[in-house]
């Protein structure tokens, strides 16, 4: 599963030359993670020589940034608050030698919590050091080390579904009490999933064409009522409006490699089918689960993985051994832990999650 791993972003070759540049990027940016700090952007700075950096928190109840400079060898300078997120960093242009600045950076929350510290080490080396060593060259700015990463995605970018003060409502009313007592993200959303397979397995099949226009809760009702039948697409829109109504993050991915359309028939290489991933904040990190599977999550190595890490897992002669399903029984009422070799679902899963499909992942553009 390279594709789910990394981005390959190539570069036009020059005409004539035979080869193109290939930029490895990773998939950072599909499976965020809540940054206390991150870096929006650098912004040069000419006279004096250096940098501008722009910051961004998702820190809770955000107020601002503490920062301190160390500059060379000298003592850590007084603190000093940014509240619109940048700082500067310049350096002396009439020194004749590199010089090093350590900038240490903390978010503070509205009551006064600070985030843990985060530095970055930006050293400048003038035009006069390279001269000495008999090297044309300009001068140059370079970050030499950093705790802190570019910004990417962030986790609130995945949750593209519009919250409704009556879905609300009727989320708390009927979800509420069932995951106020638990702790972390993934036990309170698996026990909404408890709760929505025992209800809906009863009426797994083709729905009607009616329940493709009906908001999640009424695709619900519809079918607790008889009147209808649910698929994949289904559990995952009730089951992600659930989540995200009650507070847990959660979103869709859709899969389907249709290859070609003729008349009215088309041509699938993979099958379609619809899965979801909720994000857990005490883990930090996303985690896959699917209802028409009564699958509540996937482990490998004892750590809960998305879907990029199952899909990767379950094609690997290696690791699919050390794979293991979070299986519901909505029977019995119980969870199996369940090694995925062994799972009765094992060959439907490698029918949709194959290495050749495709999966589609739908985010929020900023304004």
């Amino acid at each position: 599963m390279a594709a789910l791993a990394v981005f390959a972003l190539t570069k036009p070759a020059e005409a004539g030359s035979g080869t193109q540049s290939v930029w490895l990027q990773p998939t950072r940016d599909l499976y965020p993670h809540r940054a206390a700090i991150c870096l929006q952007s650098y912004t040069q700075r000419a006279d004096p020589p250096g940098v501008i950096l722009s910051l961004q928190s998702e820190v809770e109840q955000f107020s601002h940034y503490r920062y301190t400079l160390q500059r060379d060898s000298s003592p850590t300078g007084s603190p000093h608050d940014s509240r619109d997120g940048s700082i500067e960093v310049t350096f002396d242009a009439d020194q004749p030698r590199s010089q090093q600045i350590v900038v240490t950076i903390e978010a503070v929350s509205l009551w006064g919590r600070r985030s843990s510290p985060f530095s970055i080490t930006i050293a400048y080396h003038p035009r006069a050091v390279y001269a000495a060593a008999h090297q044309s060259s300009p001068s140059w700015i370079i970050v030499e080390a950093s705790d802190l990463s570019l910004c990417g995605t962030r986790v609130d970018d995945w949750v593209v579904e519009n919250s409704w003060p009556e879905s609300r409502a009727y989320a708390r009313k009927r979800w509420g009490d069932l995951v106020k007592a638990l702790r972390g993200d993934h036990e309170r959303a698996k026990a909404i999933a408890h709760d929505l397979v025992r209800s809906l397995e009863p009426h797994s099949g083709i729905p009607s064409s009616r329940m493709q226009d009906l908001p999640a809760f009424e695709q619900l009702a519809r079918a607790e009522a008889g009147l209808d039948h649910v698929w994949c697409s289904n559990y995952a829109e009730i089951f992600s409006a659930a989540c995200n109504e009650v507070g847990i993050a959660a979103r869709k991915i859709d899969m389907q490699y249709l290859w070609s359309s003729e008349a009215k028939t088309g041509l699938e290489i993979a099958e379609a089918h619809r899965t979801t991933e909720i994000f857990d904040r005490g883990l930090d990190r996303w985690v896959w689960m699917d209802l028409t599977f009564d699958i509540l999550g996937a482990e490998l190595c004892g750590e809960m993985v998305n879907l990029a890490e199952m899909v990767e897992a379950l094609h690997d002669k290696r690791r699919i051994q050390h794979l293991t399903f979070v299986e519901y029984d909505p029977i019995r009422g119980i969870e199996s832990e369940v090694p995925a070799q062994r799972s009765r679902h094992l060959k439907d899963l490698l029918r949709f999650f194959r290495t050749d499909q495709r999966y589609q992942y739908t985010r929020r553009v900023r304004s």
